[in-house]
């Protein structure tokens, strides 16, 4: 969804172009898996972003059609060591090679990839292939999808053993395995609010991140933290630091499904019915204003507010703390919560801290809006046909609501 003349996008991704740049590597076909050879451009992953928000992703390696065997399977990676000139000939299960250190290169079948440190590779279940090491000591990382108790790989000697991932959940048929780094810049960087068709599992290199799923809300996650998620999971990674935070990511994808799709964390926990929705015969009773002077069911009209999709939102034409909207309800319920997202601008538009008041004028309250990434639950008790929003402080400009939800138990 377009912004407003000349303002940066908000944190939930609304179909904004992203640039993912790929890494050309050599693959070819082979039982199990077909490597695939990703090129640089324009990857229209999101529907028009890869992870959104202001995050650079890097694919490493991908394979398609990847043979996932039955039982409980994890991510299991091992750190592995050789010597100047030592080599490492084996097979096992699907893997991904990442270069840690020193010069590395992976032969398969008389064709050698050479992996400079940070970079990475596919690998077919089953395939032969051989580890060497250049003119000094090299370090590699191979993440096998393998039982969670598997042994270390067959001919290693020098090794360690990184993590191991929860069960994995939820893995589609024969899916597309995808390697990305991405890193999240300093100073409120983050990737959109969005889904995967798979489990993703994320591995901490540098930096820090809150890391928020809709299953277990904020993490921190330093250096060799590690999160994973089941498909369809709502997601977010913010970068509160000064510095660049940097993760790995694996995924196991629904080849026939974007890569990723923008989403919000919504009002999690919440029971009973939202009677703010114009579906359940919610109307705009009053408004401030809509961006560009338009009616209520305009791009950024205040209906937008109450039409329950995440992809939408109501601006205000610059009201700032003056934006108020008032929603009259299909009958007069007693109300239980309230649940608000605030639009965002990034450095306006935000809304800080809002005031309710009821039908017949009584004040519920004055509360604190934490951020925009997502919905946030207020309670309230009250019986009333009618409840007004008003802002009290924000970061000014095109103040307005992603989303207002108010919820009942006898709706």
């Amino acid at each position: 969804m377009p912004k407003p003349p000349g303002t940066p996008f908000s944190p939930v991704l609304r179909g904004t172009l992203f640039v993912v740049l790929t890494l050309a590597m050599a693959g070819a076909a082979c039982s199990g898996a077909e490597i695939s050879e990703p090129t640089m451009g324009d990857e229209d992953l999101m529907g028009g972003g890869a992870l959104g928000g202001n995050a650079s992703t890097l694919v490493l390696a991908e394979a398609e059609a990847v043979n996932v065997p039955a039982g409980d399977l994890s991510w299991v990676a091992d750190e592995i060591r050789m010597e100047q000139g030592q080599s490492i000939e084996h097979a096992h299960s699907f893997s991904f090679v990442w270069a840690a250190q020193g010069d590395h290169s992976v032969e398969i079948d008389n064709e050698t990839r050479n992996l400079a440190p940070g970079e990475g590779h596919a690998i077919a279940a089953d395939r032969t292939h051989l580890h060497r090491a250049g003119d000094e000591a090299a370090v590699f990382w191979e993440i096998r999808l393998a039982q969670p108790d598997a042994a270390p790989p067959p001919g290693v000697t020098d090794v360690r053993r990184v993590f191991t991932s929860e069960v994995l959940e939820g893995v589609p048929d024969q899916p597309r395995a995808s390697f990305v780094e991405v890193v999240v810049p300093p100073n409120g960087g983050e990737t959109s609010v969005h889904t995967h068709p798979g489990p993703e599992l994320i591995y901490q290199l540098s930096g820090e991140i809150i890391y928020e799923n809709a299953l277990i809300g904020e993490r921190r996650l330093g250096p060799g933290g590690l999160e994973g998620i089941p498909p369809d999971t709502p997601v977010q990674k913010r970068n509160p630091t000064d510095e660049d935070a940097v993760f790995l990511s694996w995924f196991l994808l629904d080849p026939g499904q974007p890569f990723a799709s923008a989403a919000f964390f919504g009002a999690a926990g919440v029971q009973g019915t939202n009677v703010a929705l114009l579906d359940n015969g919610a109307r705009v009773a009053a408004v401030s204003s809509n961006f560009g002077g338009g009616d209520n069911d305009s791009q950024f009209g205040a209906a937008k507010a109450l039409d329950g999709d995440p992809a939408t939102e109501w601006s205000s034409d610059g009201d700032g703390d003056e934006a108020f909207l008032e929603v009259v309800f299909a009958d007069t319920y007693d109300l239980h919560t309230v649940t608000v997202q605030t639009r965002t601008m990034g450095s306006t538009a935000q809304i800080e801290e809002f005031r309710l008041i009821a039908g017949d004028g009584t004040d519920l309250g004055t509360f604190e809006l934490p951020g925009p990434s997502r919905s946030f639950t207020f309670e309230v008790d009250v019986a009333t046909d009618r409840l007004r929003f008003e802002v009290v402080s924000s970061s000014g400009g095109n103040t307005g609501l992603v989303e207002l939800g108010v919820w009942t138990d006898s709706g």
